[in-house]
């Protein structure tokens, strides 16, 4: 989740500050991906984080469109993920959903609202993080100002990326016996 907002709130800036196109009210599809699950390639993220070798892989679709206000100014970033995927190392893989919808608006008072949908993790049986949640950010600076979640958040920030690393990681040695 925190890497997908770094990124938006970079193109919201970047739309913001540089306006849509002159006149435009339709709204403009900026991204969109349709995931091949025979691909599979190397999480730098994930493999940063964990310290060992992280694979990803997806089934569905992506897309991320912008609308515009009447005059042409931005309105709203919208992104609709609706995919399944799988991290995977050289012991065990983890296959979650993402699905929702994530809205990323930029206000009167130059914070930015980004409002989410949806499944973020889960993980039959053990972990989900699942429901709504809203954030403020300033917009000059990226601090978030608030935050709120609700619905079953299982798992949450700062707690997701040790728990995925765990359950990709080498097993475990009993030390009894």
């Amino acid at each position: 989740m925190r890497r997908g907002i770094s990124a938006t709130v970079g193109v919201v800036i970047a739309v913001a500050v540089g306006g849509g196109p002159a006149g435009a009210a339709r709204p403009e599809i900026v991204e969109q991906v349709r995931f091949d699950p025979a691909i599979t390639e190397l999480d730098p993220y994930y493999s940063d984080v964990c310290g060992f070798p992280v694979t990803f892989s997806a089934s569905g679709h992506f897309r991320e469109t912008i609308y515009f206000n009447a005059d042409g100014s931005f309105r709203r970033l919208v992104r609709h993920p609706s995919f399944r995927r799988t991290l995977s190392s050289e012991w065990n893989a983890i296959t979650t959903d993402d699905r929702g919808v994530d809205k990323i608006s930029l206000n009167p008072d130059w914070t930015v609202s980004v409002f989410g949908t949806g499944i973020h993790l889960r993980v039959k049986g053990e972990a989900y993080a699942i429901g709504l949640w809203r954030l403020v950010i300033d917009f000059e600076t990226g601090e978030l100002l608030d935050a709120s979640y609700h619905g079953n958040f299982g798992l949450e920030e700062p707690d997701i990326d040790p728990y995925i690393c765990a359950r990709l990681g080498p097993p475990k040695l009993s030390t009894t016996g």
